[in-house]
């Protein structure tokens, strides 16, 4: 990154409705570096004997720098694509869901009008501002920042459709197993649709299962692991259908040459119960 961008002269500079015009600037943004720090904090799964640590951005993906960055919405196929700069994955529910239980910073969700003006760019910077208000300078595993695209072997038969999840609230209309939550898994929307809601929360592609580290995908194709961030058995759909991937994003982790990871925080050798 050479220039500094500031979080909010960014969205000034988007245009108003969303297009996809907004889509790339954003992507364009994510791929200069023009980024928030992210922190990634340790997600912990048990499934019978076996324990896995997920690392999880610890808010909503923010345009800008350190001092003054801006949460952005984007459709779901953007969120795949900065999935794959990042060499990250999308969400499952299951893994929402531990965000959610384990989450250091609990906030309701900032629900606003679903009108003709909820794809806006001032809606978006009205969400944020929102969010800020809530979290009051706290950091941490915060939720909820919003709503996630998250993964479902249901996109396997509906590859026209994109999936969404979350909005924590005990006085929510929907259950999710243990959790009551106002959008439970849908796949009402295309993959282009956005709105102030959806925000970019992903997972790292690198994970630790029994202390030994794993390519996430494996993981979520292993029908004796899969349960540790699945609520549906092994998963089918890695990523958003319909989305290209470059050669080297298909390539498992550790045959990949020059796009290593950074090594991960000390933090996920260890283990803590869930």
């Amino acid at each position: 990154m050479t220039d500094v961008l500031r979080g909010t002269d960014f969205v000034a500079g988007l245009p108003e409705h969303a297009c996809a015009a907004r889509e790339e600037a954003i992507l364009e943004a994510v791929q200069a570096g023009h980024l928030a720090p992210i922190s990634w904090v340790p997600v912990y799964s048990q499934l019978d004997e076996r324990r896995a640590t997920f690392l999880v951005s610890a808010d909503a993906l923010r345009i800008g720098d350190a001092e003054d960055s801006v949460r952005v919405n984007a459709s779901a196929r953007t969120t795949q694509r900065i999935a794959d700069l990042l060499e990250c994955a999308m969400l499952t529910t299951r893994l929402c869901d531990l965000v959610w239980e384990q989450a250091t910073v609990r906030i309701p969700p900032c629900i606003g009008a679903p009108d003709a003006s909820m794809a806006n760019t001032s809606r978006m910077l009205e969400h944020h501002r929102r969010l800020e208000e809530q979290v009051a300078g706290r950091t941490g595993l915060i939720e909820n920042v919003g709503k996630h695209w998250v993964l479902t072997n249901r996109l396997a038969d509906r590859p026209d459709r994109a999936a969404n999840y979350g909005w924590f609230d005990p006085g929510a209309a929907h259950r999710h197993d243990q959790h009551t939550l106002w959008q439970p898994l849908g796949l009402a929307h295309d993959p282009d649709h956005v709105d102030y809601s959806q925000v970019v929360r992903l997972v790292r592609r690198r994970c630790t299962v029994d202390e030994a580290e794993r390519d996430l995908h494996e993981v979520m194709t292993d029908p004796a692991l899969a349960g540790l961030l699945s609520s549906e058995g092994p998963l089918r759909v890695l990523r958003l259908p319909g989305v290209p991937e470059e050669a080297w994003i298909a390539a498992p982790l550790k045959e990949r040459a020059g796009h290593a990871l950074d090594p991960a925080p000390e933090s996920v050798a260890g283990w803590r119960p869930v």
